[in-house]
């Protein structure tokens, strides 16, 4: 994590909790408790997430990774990034973990734009299990169809920003 992403994460969790501690009633109490519980929940999934990772990123050379998906892959990372996006049947912890260890081995940032942004609208896994027992064909063909430019287009806004 950045040093801004940090200083936003801990200081709102600080600023809550000073919030919470001044109502002077049972909230910051709730708050601990509910942390706790969340906590319990997701640290095991997020163990597992990163190993997985780890793994995945082990098994694929470095070389692929920079040449797909790295500074000099231009465009064709980000519509790569997309299609990765697209195909990895997983949840928040696992993908973002995949991305992380993507970026640690070299992946541009407009890359790991368009793959989380792949991830987070074509879900292959949740369209199969939710979306079309659910909606149904049709329905799910004109989401998709309404959503495939997105994550190219969040790439090649990630590229101009980085630029």
């Amino acid at each position: 994590m950045n040093g801004f992403g940090a200083l936003f994460i801990y200081g709102a969790a600080l600023g809550l909790a000073a919030y919470t501690l001044a109502r002077r009633d049972t909230t910051f109490r709730n708050g601990i408790r509910r942390a706790v519980e969340q906590a319990t929940i997701i640290m095991p999934r997020l163990v597992f997430a990163l190993l997985g990772a780890g793994f995945l990123v082990t098994l694929i050379p470095t070389e692929i990774i920079v040449r797909f998906l790295g500074e000099e892959s231009g465009f064709t990372g980000v519509l790569i990034g997309s299609l990765t996006g697209l195909v990895i049947a997983s949840g928040p912890a696992m993908s973002f973990a995949i991305a992380a260890a993507f970026a640690s081995e070299g992946a541009s940032i407009p890359a790991l734009v368009a793959f989380l942004t792949g991830w987070s609208v074509f879900a292959a896994h949740r369209v199969l299990i939710f979306e079309i027992p659910m909606f149904g064909f049709r329905w799910v063909r004109l989401r998709m169809l309404s959503v495939i430019p997105l994550p190219p287009i969040a790439g090649a806004l990630a590229m101009l920003v980085t630029a």
